[in-house]
């Protein structure tokens, strides 16, 4: 933000020189509209700990991170890319997946770790798989994320308001291809939270977060949406999460072809119940136009008094 000093200083210089009222009501209007461009970021609680969560299970890495064990590698003229991204205090880390055999680390580091600071940090996960003719497939991409939930207060209680925002989309044609992408969010016990998970296929038919067959075979289908969960930390709680992505598809005739994508963002809202925090301090547009009102207030009585 810039140095509201400096904007003092120039209506100091006005008010010396003797300009006309409204030429300061006009350099002060300038100011409240394109003297401050930049918002600072609402930190999180202070005693609120949002991290990847320390813990490894069944042999995946900790962290935000692309799964490059149990992933496969494609065949024919299949394709994968990906990118996994963390941002903490604003600034954005991303790795990439892809290469010629879909599974390789072509940037960044795998897993992605860190703690949150400020309320709209978050991780995001996105996937895209392609192919086409016979012997084209994108056979499994595996995506993890491991965080922790965590309140350090002896006293007061958090309320934390965890959003998933996320874009499903699956598509295939001709006569045998197939098209599959999920998305779940589990809790520490392992019990599902969210899901999303479609498929579309030629032979077998599609499905649309169901173990049920839609009766449609191929063709787009699309899931998107935001999922938000309000959770209550009451002091010392530490609760655990994991979100879980595999986007798959394959062709097996010449003109057969599919299409699979997601994006998924994870981002958190949070305040002190027990106790609230202090008003958000005057920011620099609010003083500026309070000090317009007031100048203008004093116009007006002038004119009144003539």
């Amino acid at each position: 933000m810039r140095n509201i000093n400096v904007h003092y200083d120039h209506l100091k210089w006005l008010v010396q020189t003797k300009s006309p009222l409204w030429v300061i009501l006009l350099v002060m209007a300038w100011l409240c509209t394109f003297g401050s461009n930049q918002v600072d970021a609402a930190p999180l609680p202070a005693n609120l700990i949002i991290s990847t969560s320390p813990s490894t299970i069944s042999g995946v890495s900790n962290g935000l991170s692309f799964d490059e064990t149990a992933s496969v590698s494609t065949t024919g003229n299949g394709t994968q890319t990906g990118t996994i991204t963390q941002t903490i205090g604003g600034t954005s880390s991303m790795t990439t997946i892809g290469g010629a055999n879909g599974i390789t680390i072509t940037a960044g580091t795998n897993p992605l770790t860190g703690s949150l600071i400020d309320i709209g940090d978050g991780w995001e996960i996105h996937s895209d798989i392609t192919g086409n003719s016979s012997g084209a497939t994108s056979p499994d991409y595996f995506y993890d994320l491991f965080f922790s939930l965590q309140n350090q207060s002896a006293t007061d209680n958090i309320q934390v308001t965890l959003s998933l925002n996320f874009d499903n989309h699956v598509d295939s044609s001709a006569t045998d291809a197939f098209a599959a992408s999920e998305i779940i969010l589990f809790d520490g016990s392992n019990t599902e939270l969210f899901f999303s998970d479609i498929e579309s296929d030629t032979v077998s038919g599609n499905r649309f977060n169901s173990a049920a067959r839609t009766g449609d075979f191929g063709g787009a289908l699309d899931d998107n949406g935001t999922f938000q969960q309000n959770i209550v930390l009451n002091p010392g709680d530490l609760l655990n999460f994991h979100i879980f992505h595999k986007i798959r598809g394959g062709a097996f005739t010449s003109n057969a072809n599919y299409a699979a994508s997601l994006d998924a963002l994870v981002s958190f809202d949070a305040r002190n119940l027990t106790n609230p925090p202090p008003p958000a301090p005057i920011t620099e547009p609010d003083i500026l136009a309070l000090l317009s009102t007031g100048l203008l207030a004093v116009l007006f009585r002038r004119k009144i008094r003539f």
